[in-house]
Parts: C-alpha cells; sequence; structure tokens
C-alpha cells in the first residue's frame, strides 16, 4: 500500500518540523502514527494496526501477534495497544489537535479497539504535550540498577501521576520487597527452565539495591474497556518517568502466572486486580532503541 509519507528506514528518526510541510488528512495523520508506532509492548510484538478516518484515526488490537503462553488472557496486548493510543493523544497535542477515545465495547476482534477523534485547535492540552519529547527517549531498560534514592522532584513528578489516578497507581513500601522479590523468582521458575537464568533474575531481585528503586504496580480490571485504559495511563507513566532523568524496568513473572497473581493481590491491596509490576530508578541508558515497524506496515487499506 503506498502512503502519503515516504518509507525511513529508521523509526526512530523523525523530523517534527516536516508537520508544517503536510498537506491533507490523510499525510498528517500518518506523521501522529510515527509517534504511535513507538510505543512499549510485551516483547515487542506491536500489536496493533490503525485505519484513517474523516474524524481522526482507528485503532485496532492485531490478534494475530498475541503470545497465547506468556499473555494467555491478551492483558497485556491491550495494554500495549492502550499505549500507542496514548502516544497518538501526545503525538496529535503537540501538532495542534485536541483528542479524545471512544472506546469499542465489544469483544469482536476484528472491532476496533478505539476510536481517536481528533479535532484542530489553538489549545491543546498541555499535559499531554509536555510528554512529547519523552516519546522518541523512552526505553525500557535491562540494565543493572544502581540503587542511588530516587531524588525528590524526579519523585514527585511520578506522585502527580499516582495522585490523580490513585485507584490505578500503587507505589509498594520497601517492607514488602522480599515478598515481591519471592514471587518474582517463583514465577521466573514456572515459566524457565534455564537455572542459571534463574539464579541470576533471583539475586537480581532480591539485592538490597532494590531498596532504593521505586516498585509500583498497575492494577485494572480485566475487560478489553479496562486494559486498554490501564495501557494509556501505563504510557503516561513511562514518559513521565522518561521526562523526569529515570529508567524503568517490567518484572511481569508474578502477573503472568495466575496462581501467584493471586498472591500478589493482598500484597498490593487494590481496588482492581494487579496487571503490571514495574521497577524505577537509575541504571545506564539503553541507547539502541528496539526495532519498530513502519507506518506503511500496520496501516488498514481505506
Amino acid at each position: 500500500m503506498t502512503t502519503g509519507i515516504q518509507h525511513r528506514r529508521d523509526p526512530w528518526t523523525i523530523d517534527d518540523s516536516e508537520f508544517s510541510g503536510l498537506k491533507g488528512h490523510q499525510e498528517r495523520m500518518e506523521l501522529l502514527l510515527r509517534y504511535a508506532v513507538l510505543a512499549p509492548s510485551g516483547h515487542n510484538t506491536q500489536p496493533w494496526t490503525f485505519a484513517i478516518v474523516a474524524d481522526g484515526i482507528e485503532v485496532f488490537a492485531d490478534y494475530t501477534r498475541r503470545l497465547p503462553q506468556a499473555d494467555p488472557a491478551d492483558r497485556e496486548l491491550l495494554m500495549s495497544v492502550g499505549a500507542a493510543i496514548f502516544n497518538l493523544r501526545v503525538a496529535a497535542a503537540q501538532f495542534g489537535y485536541e483528542s479524545s477515545v471512544i472506546h469499542q465495547r465489544t469483544d469482536r476482534e476484528t472491532a476496533p479497539a478505539a476510536l481517536v477523534t481528533l479535532r484542530e485547535t489553538a489549545a491543546p492540552d498541555p499535559s499531554l504535550r509536555r510528554l512529547f519529547p519523552a516519546i522518541l527517549r523512552r526505553r525500557t531498560n535491562r540494565h543493572p540498577f544502581d540503587g542511588r534514592p530516587i531524588d525528590v522532584d524526579e519523585l514527585s513528578s511520578l506522585c502527580d501521576v499516582a495522585d490523580e489516578y490513585p485507584d490505578f497507581i500503587h507505589f509498594l513500601l520497601p517492607r514488602d520487597t522480599a515478598r515481591i522479590a519471592d514471587l518474582v523468582a517463583q514465577g521466573d521458575r514456572m515459566q524457565m527452565e534455564n537455572r542459571a537464568v534463574r539464579e541470576e533474575l533471583a539475586d537480581w531481585v532480591r539485592s538490597t539495591r532494590l531498596t532504593a528503586s521505586l516498585l509500583i504496580v498497575m492494577t485494572a480490571e480485566d475487560d478489553r474497556v479496562s486494559l486498554l485504559r490501564a495501557g494509556e495511563l501505563l504510557e503516561r507513566l513511562l514518559l513521565t518517568t522518561t521526562l523526569a532523568g529515570l529508567q524503568y524496568s517490567f518484572m511481569n513473572q508474578p502477573i503472568q502466572v495466575a496462581t501467584l497473581r493471586h498472591l500478589l493481590e493482598p500484597i498490593v491491596s487494590a481496588k482492581h486486580p494487579p496487571q503490571l509490576l514495574l521497577r524505577i530508578g537509575y541504571a545506564p541508558p539503553v541507547e539502541q532503541p528496539m526495532p519498530r515497524r513502519d507506518v506503511a506496515e500496520v496501516l488498514q487499506c481505506s
């Protein structure tokens, strides 16, 4: 399929100044989608496709890219789609659009997950626009964290997000670290066969350095719309983390194993079941981003 924007070899290299020279709805929407596809996804599956329509962009979950063993209920898949929706809204605000998300309450896999409506405005949402520089810098970091206490100002930016969404973002207390480490180690043993990898991970999360990093659990109900919204909120948190100069990594083993997920619930003590476990702190930066599919590969024919 031929699209308005010329194919580029590196999806992570975007010149935002070109937006002003684009003519027509199609080309401008395609540029916004170049930011949407930079969202994080489980094991970099990138499980999304898009359709440009008159009043915005339809977003689809691509179930052909599901992970039936690691993510049998498609929870991480749907949160990944939600993260792409949020990136789209951030980019839209940067380029002068007001956006809203209309979630489709259906379980039909071929139906759009959501419609993101877009309308030009002289006053785009400043809370979205301020996150725009973080899209190209965001990386999931698998390096060891150095254990430095998080700076008060940087921590404050994360607390602001948590305060706005207290039912869905939960900071775990240092006293919970050992219990969380046990669940992560158990989940890893149940998912993996390589003894060396198991021991390495168990040693990593049991390290006293973990207490100086922040552990966050994202919670939401298990229905499709709730998971999409959780993904949108997750990306808001990750972009805020990136903008603050912090690093993050996922430790999802206790949530991917159903029996351990139930053990995590009383530790979190939240209204909704846990969906993601995050570690935030300081670590050497990740210079090389994960590869991404070009917009042309994820854009449906109209």
